[in-house]
């Protein structure tokens, strides 16, 4: 029961007794009831029932299930069309309407016939006008109710955010109207978003899609993890968790890191556990990163399931391999000389069985690459790449080619040369590999290459051919114990 002042807490007190006294008191429990409150004002929140618009989707809903069923919609990753089955199986009338100050207004109006109230607005469903616009519901109403006066109000509500991002496929290309963007791109290839709106947004946006657009709106859903601190915690302002990524690129200081909660609206206990968290996490701030290894860093997570445990150290690592790239750049324009021209043709058969084994590896890592990017396994895609990179052409290969370049004796100007020339089609076809996860390191790497002579070259790394299998066409079957 509620005690709401004295008289009622001394009166409670006193019947506590008297069953103490009588031996007919058993236990004293708290209330499990919670009222929701407020975080703002502090009122108690209590609903109110109102009237409200739906929409009956079980026919749009069965048309977005036998489109993932025949496979013209693929949803990537695959386990999720589950997911999706499980959502639309169970489909139940949308509330499309919202009480809120901002949104496109319900396009509805309420006829009020001559001699009645405005405050009997949708007290008669069947008084109700949905139209395109007020124009379209007068002559609707006018049709309805001839020879009556009548006054038109249109309802106060709006439309669910989801219902105005559903349409989103169809409104940027100028739907309703018939525009040559909405013929020549939709439907769309390509949807990226959270799996945690499979259901709000992407399935909204098929249905609507395929009752208004006559088609799908698009042919493939990749569904990327959600990203989660370290510790594996959904990232909050109360906890104080949240990574904003500008502070990984540019790095900041602890002290900074707690400024910007205080300059938050956090209720003082959560101010409280937000900045233990910040202390505990970030004892020494965030160390400047970058772009690139944020990016790296983010894409290679995509391996880890439904979620991304995200680590700043990891961030950290690839700003330091960022290093390496430049280290092996540096080297190979050393060793290039300022001369060095790239021929048009490499011929593999005269150079050193090292060349030849790189070569080799490379293109296996352009085809693995190639493979995983087409069938959107973008974590083994970063993972060919930072291999080929790291452990064959820095730690192997540019190891085993120094001596070449150390000796200044003609007995080895042939190898020499076919060292330069192996190097140069390493880092020309490993930065243009490299550059769809790193574009602004490899850019700067690839313009300090040297051009080949007559070359078709493009002006910049982004618009260049991305290495294929068949650009080092190149069937070489060596032993490599040599190497150990």
């Amino acid at each position: 029961m509620e005690v709401h002042n004295l008289k009622e807490c001394q009166d409670l007190l006193l019947g506590l007794q008297l069953l103490m006294h009588k031996g007919l008191y058993k236990d004293t429990k708290k209330n499990e009831m919670n009222l929701g409150i407020c975080s703002r004002s502090n009122d108690v929140v209590e609903p109110m029932i109102k009237p409200q618009w739906f929409v009956n989707c079980h026919t749009m809903a069965k048309a977005g299930l036998d489109a993932v069923r025949s496979k013209k919609i693929e949803i990537i990753p695959q386990q999720y069309e589950q997911d999706w089955y499980r959502w639309l199986e169970n489909i139940r009338d949308w509330c499309v309407s919202r009480q809120l100050w901002w949104g496109h207004r319900v396009p509805a109006w309420y006829v009020t016939l001559e001699d009645e109230q405005l405050n009997d607005l949708g007290s008669n469903n069947d008084r109700w006008i949905v139209a395109r616009n007020e124009c379209d519901a007068m002559l609707e109403a006018q049709k309805k109710y001839p020879g009556k006066k009548f006054q038109l109000n249109q309802d106060p509500d709006v439309l669910d955010t989801w219902f105005s991002s559903g349409l989103f496929p169809l409104t940027v290309l100028g739907w309703p109207d018939d525009t040559a963007d909405l013929r020549a791109f939709y439907p769309t290839s390509v949807l990226e978003t959270g799996l945690d709106i499979l259901f709000f947004w992407v399935a909204r946006m098929v249905m609507m899609g395929m009752q208004l657009g006559g088609d799908v709106p698009f042919q493939k859903v990749y569904l990327h993890p959600m990203i989660r601190d370290a510790h594996g915690r959904k990232m909050s302002k109360s906890l104080g968790n949240v990574v904003d990524p500008l502070e990984v690129i540019n790095g900041t200081t602890l002290e900074d890191l707690l400024k910007r909660l205080e300059e938050g609206n956090l209720d003082p206990n959560e101010l409280s556990v937000a900045r233990e968290g910040k202390k505990k996490d970030f004892p020494d701030g965030i160390a400047e990163c970058g772009t690139d290894a944020l990016r790296f860093a983010l894409i290679s997570y995509t391996s880890q399931s439904d979620k991304i445990n995200l680590d700043i150290k990891r961030v950290v690592g690839y700003r330091q391999w960022c290093n390496k790239l430049w280290n092996a750049i540096r080297f190979a324009m050393g060793k290039l000389g300022d001369h060095y021209t790239p021929p048009a043709t490499i011929v593999v058969s005269s150079m050193p069985p090292v060349c030849k084994w790189i070569l080799s590896v490379l293109n296996k890592a352009i085809g693995k690459t190639v493979t995983s990017l087409e069938a959107y396994k973008f974590a083994d895609a970063t993972s060919a790449i930072y291999s080929w990179w790291q452990y064959q052409l820095c730690d192997v290969f540019i190891e085993a080619v120094k001596p070449y370049f150390f000796n200044d004796s003609q007995e080895f100007d042939s190898a020499r040369a076919a060292c330069r020339d192996a190097l140069w089609v390493c880092l020309d076809n490993g930065l243009r590999l490299l550059h769809p996860f790193m574009p602004y390191v490899t850019e700067e790497l690839w313009q300090r290459l040297p051009q080949p002579k007559d070359s078709c070259r493009k002006n910049s790394i982004m618009i260049s051919e991305y290495p294929s299998g068949q650009m080092i066409n190149l069937k070489v079957n060596l032993v490599l114990s040599w190497i150990l």
